[in-house]
């Protein structure tokens, strides 16, 4: 009982006695200078810069490719062998063809802000393993940056069914009308 009483008369001697007070401390010159008050972090992030858009430079001496031929590459990817010299499969026409289809989701997003119409011709260099090497528009009568991409979105990177043989290069012409 006499230690039950020590301890409690020792807890309390310690929560209730003054606590030292501590020395002012000494100005210094860091205390001197005006500081100005910091700057509130932005509302919004910054918005992303925006997409580099692909302009292919032809060169000043640049001709015409040959019709179903691309130009050579060098590398050992499957895409750096030369192109158009493979034959197509029923497999990768269907396959492209469903591309081109999704196509027209590109074409009614854009008929939301703007009445075009028009053809483009979609030239996709399809490698003998299936995948897309490469996707560039021929010919452009739409004449909106924003389908092409679109449509350019649509093919470049997939994986296709393989050709027959070789690697091809595979034209498709797709028709933007508006239906009445």
């Amino acid at each position: 009982m006499v230690v039950l009483a020590a301890l409690t008369a020792g807890l309390l001697y310690w929560k209730l006695r003054p606590e030292p007070e501590a020395p002012p401390a000494a100005p210094t010159a860091a205390a001197r200078t005006e500081t100005k008050p910091a700057e509130p972090p932005p509302l919004f992030a910054p918005p992303p810069p925006p997409p580099v858009d692909e302009v292919e430079d032809a060169g000043v001496d640049a001709g015409k490719v040959a019709s179903g031929q691309a130009p050579a590459a060098t590398g050992k990817s499957p895409c750096s062998a030369k192109c158009g010299d493979g034959a197509s499969s029923p497999a990768l026409d269907s396959a492209v063809l469903g591309l081109a289809r999704s196509a027209q989701g590109c074409y009614n997003r854009a008929l939301r802000t703007s009445e075009v119409s028009g053809k483009l011709t979609v030239s996709v260099q399809v490698a003998s393993t299936g995948a897309v090497c490469s996707a560039s528009i021929l010919n452009d009568t739409v004449g909106s940056g924003e389908i092409s991409s679109c449509v350019l979105g649509r093919f470049r990177g997939k994986s296709l069914p393989p050709p027959q043989s070789g690697c091809v290069v595979v034209n498709v012409p797709i028709n933007f009308t508006i239906k009445q």
